[in-house]
């Protein structure tokens, strides 16, 4: 097993975690947030992820990594930092590639939802931790777990409230609830763009020995 950075060979397994782990149901939230299907999602997402200038956020390829059993990808994560950087390089990257349409669609849905700066500003971010069904149970969770706890002090995620599976499975592994924090919105009942309507905030410290 090895833990490696993306590549650009890496898009598509990368945007298949993306989709996985936002689908509910027979959609997902980039489809529901662009009003998009899913394969115009993909695309989109291949975009974002193939700009060379797109750095440091979620969509882009440089804040990947990959896991590697005996040369297939196995698993993949995302670490980001939200510093005022992170912020104008992820407002620039919508009107870039979204088609007009889809640009529109967009903005008004992000209109609608509440704004959540203030609870995730200026924090190390895990986000889009995925294994493939193939590779589960052979541990490569705690593998990039690991391997990201060593380029920070203090690792955020912020995983829906009704995602009980992995909230369970990240207190296991150490993390706590920030009793600052607790839940916040991330999305309106009359606008429903995600799978719930609050997040909960977890976070865990580096516990290397200096």
């Amino acid at each position: 097993m090895i833990i490696r950075p993306a590549t650009k060979i890496d898009i598509p397994f990368i945007v298949d975690a993306i989709i996985n782990i936002e689908r509910t149901g027979n959609t997902d939230t980039f489809s529901n947030l662009f009003g998009t299907d899913e394969v115009t999602t993909r695309y989109y997402l291949e975009q974002f992820l193939l700009d060379d200038e797109s750095l440091n956020t979620e969509f882009s390829l440089n804040t990947y990594s990959i896991v590697e059993i005996d040369g297939e990808n196995a698993g993949c994560c995302c670490l980001f930092y939200t510093d005022s950087e992170y912020y104008q390089n992820k407002s620039e990257l919508f009107p870039i590639h979204l088609k007009k349409e889809h640009l529109q669609k967009f903005v008004e849905n992000a209109k609608a939802l509440p704004d959540t700066k203030q609870y995730s500003t200026h924090k190390y971010f895990l986000e889009y931790l995925y294994v493939d069904d193939k590779f589960r149970g052979k541990g490569v969770s705690k593998v990039i777990l690991e391997y990201l706890f060593a380029k920070t002090d203090v690792l955020y995620l912020i995983p829906l409230v009704n995602n009980t599976f992995a909230i369970d499975y990240y207190r296991r592994f150490g993390f706590v609830e920030d009793e600052n924090i607790k839940t916040f919105p991330i999305d309106t009942l009359e606008n429903k763009i995600y799978p719930g309507t609050h997040k909960i905030m977890l976070y865990k410290r580096n516990e290397k020995v200096n």
